[in-house]
């Protein structure tokens, strides 16, 4: 038992001579790789052994193949060599990290060799680049020129050629063709002038990087507008005899919404003969006067206009107007002389018709009037009158439908009044309504020309 343990240990140490007989080191050239790319070391392959031997390069992985097919190395005793060698996948291979086993074995002695592993990242193509775009903090200006950045920064060393860049937004559009170096950021620097009405916001821009029908990099990012105020008011004013126009007109000039307040005030007489084209939001009375506000949103580009006319011609005429009706209707229409008619009714006990009493009242309202020529007509239904309690008639004329009674009266003073009255009795008990007539009076007026004043006329019910 003793000896067979002896002789294990013997094995063993032999196994470790002969490997250290064959010394490798690799260098990786180009261990991230794309889908479908070849992988490329720099073996340092030492043969310390006392005699020359060719060395042979295995690959103990199934889906990974030397290009070169066999790799044979003749390597001096003690002597120390540099080969590349190229490994390319056999299939598709999904990214992710790839460790594999290679065996350098002497093809004099196959008891003499050694393993060894390489390693190889396989990534994914949309994971290979990261983009950004910097501008401005507070965003681009669009009155002028703005300087824009788009960074491209490879996550590993892969070179790529014949790159294709694209970049799109509602502003402007941008195509790049270039090589990346996978050490180093690609920078494209250019500058952006926009429309100045431009308004503000955050605008997507899509980012779009292509490399050999593979899409590298396809996102969108948010490219900031600023905003910028630039309000202005305008005031035009047009005067004319008694009537003052005034425009307020304000107008945004900048590239975001403004919210707006405008205000006019006005004392109470002038609110009176004052108009706007726009009703006010708000109005409020204070010490000043009447405080007319408007309250509004402009929107970039547009303006809003208010228009203030204080009108004093227009009520002025209507006042010259009324004066005007008012002299000419005391002057030429106003009543000089006035007659009203009153009849009253007179019964009997049994409640039967027993007579009627007529009642004129004359008044001069105006100046004096002279040779007053008053008529008055009876219903038919009546007898001729039998009373007169304040002045007689000129003369009765008795007719078909009734009677005449005249009264001449030579004058009547400004103001002055008369009542005439008389009293009538009836020819028959069988009457049911008696119409009394308008009374006319007939005379000169204060310019001696010749006036008719009538009286109104009456219905009585027996």
């Amino acid at each position: 038992m003793k000896k067979i343990l002896i002789l294990l240990l013997f094995l063993i140490s032999l196994n470790v001579v002969y490997a250290a007989d064959i010394d490798v080191k690799n260098v990786p050239v180009k261990a991230i790789i794309l889908p479908g790319q070849n992988a490329i070391f720099d073996l340092e392959i030492t043969n310390a052994q006392t005699s020359s031997d060719e060395i042979k390069v295995v690959i103990l992985d199934s889906n990974w193949q030397s290009k070169a097919g066999t790799d044979i190395y003749d390597i001096s005793a003690g002597r120390k060599a540099t080969e590349r060698l190229t490994l390319f996948p056999l299939g598709f291979l999904n990214s992710g990290v790839y460790a594999i086993n290679l065996r350098l074995i002497s093809t004099k002695d196959s008891s003499v060799f050694t393993d060894h592993q390489l390693v190889i990242t396989v990534v994914d193509y949309k994971g290979l680049l990261e983009t950004s775009i910097k501008t401005n903090p507070q965003g681009i200006d669009p009155r002028k020129e703005n300087l824009v950045k788009l960074i491209v920064r490879p996550r590993y060393n892969i070179d790529l050629e014949f790159v294709n860049i694209h970049l799109e937004n509602s502003l402007f559009t941008r195509d790049i063709s270039t090589s990346l170096n996978g050490l180093q950021d690609f920078e494209d620097e250019f500058t952006v002038k926009l429309d100045p009405n431009t308004r503000e916001g955050e605008y997507d821009t899509k980012i779009l990087i292509n490399y050999n029908n593979e899409v590298l990099v396809d996102k969108v990012e948010k490219l900031k507008v600023s905003s910028y105020a630039d309000v202005k008011d305008t005031i035009t004013e047009e005067t004319k005899f008694l009537v003052k126009e005034k425009t307020l007109n304000r107008v945004n000039n900048g590239n975001s919404d403004s919210s707006e307040v405008f205000t006019v005030t006005l004392s109470g007489f002038k609110k009176l003969f004052t108009k706007f084209d726009n009703p006010p939001t708000n109005v409020e009375k204070t010490d000043e006067g009447y405080v007319y506000e408007w309250r509004f949103i402009l929107q970039p580009k547009e303006n809003y206009t208010i228009k203030v006319s204080t009108n004093y011609r227009t009520p002025l005429l209507w006042i010259l107007i009324l004066v005007l009706a008012a002299y000419l209707s005391y002057k030429y229409l106003r009543i000089e002389l006035f007659i009203h008619k009153k009849v009253l009714s007179l019964k009997t006990h049994e409640g039967g018709l027993a007579g009627v009493k007529v009642l004129l009242h004359i008044k001069n309202n105006g100046a004096t009037v002279k040779n007053l020529h008053i008529l008055d007509s009876t219903p038919n239904d009546l007898e001729i009158p039998h009373e007169y309690m304040t002045l007689k008639p000129s003369s009765i004329k008795k007719g078909m439908t009734g009677a005449t009674i005249i009264w001449e009266i030579p004058e009547l003073l400004k103001g002055e009044e008369r009542v005439i009255s008389y009293k009538l009795k009836p020819k028959t008990t069988n009457i049911n309504r008696l119409v009394f007539s308008k009374a006319v009076c007939r005379y000169k007026n204060s310019l001696g020309k010749l006036s008719v004043a009538r009286s109104n006329e009456v219905t009585v019910y027996a």
